[in-house]
């Protein structure tokens, strides 16, 4: 609302980006959502460290993760479209990832990972709608669950320095 009135009274063109879960190399590994635990878990062999978390963390518990390059090249489209429709973008995958599908995702990575959950939850999935995004910008998300948590554990793996990303980070940031 604010980015309303200030653009309506300035003349200034302001557009707003509601951002879904983002994850992957480089972002916060204790955010509000599992899935950068799960992945750090796996690629440490060790128990997920989820106390970070508002309640427990179950199976069934899904949100509208998108992959840090997806979200990269998102906003890159939205900064350079000649023209846009709209004041406000949801910026995601435009699907629900359940834990369970990452769970699933990991474990063809590192059969071994000790990240189960609980089978007990019953909270909805929430997905943001990108419709807008993808009709102004053509945006579609590249990495898929399977994709997106292979690339993260292999770039844990190999100790890849902050300033370098992943493969995909690194083809988002130099357009390869």
């Amino acid at each position: 609302m604010l980015g309303g009135f200030l653009a309506d009274t300035t003349g200034v063109d302001i557009v707003d980006y509601r951002i879904s879960g983002t994850w992957g190399p480089l972002g916060h590994t204790e955010p509000f959502f599992a899935a950068p635990a799960l992945i750090h878990a796996a690629a440490r062999g060790t128990a997920p460290d989820l106390s970070h978390l508002m309640g427990p963390a179950f199976a069934e518990d899904g949100i509208d993760l998108n992959y840090v390059p997806d979200t990269g090249r998102a906003l890159a489209l939205l900064q350079l479209a000649d023209k846009l429709n709209h004041r406000t973008y949801n910026v995601g995958s435009g699907r629900a990832t359940t834990n369970a599908q990452l769970i699933e995702a990991i474990k063809k990575v590192a059969p071994d990972a000790q990240v189960d959950l609980p089978t007990e939850g019953d909270t909805p999935p929430t997905v943001l709608g990108i419709s807008r995004l993808r009709e102004d910008t053509g945006y579609q998300a590249e990495y898929d669950t399977e994709r997106a948590a292979g690339d993260y554990i292999a770039w844990l793996r190999a100790g890849t320095r902050p300033d370098q990303g992943s493969p995909g980070v690194r083809r988002t940031l130099t357009g390869g």
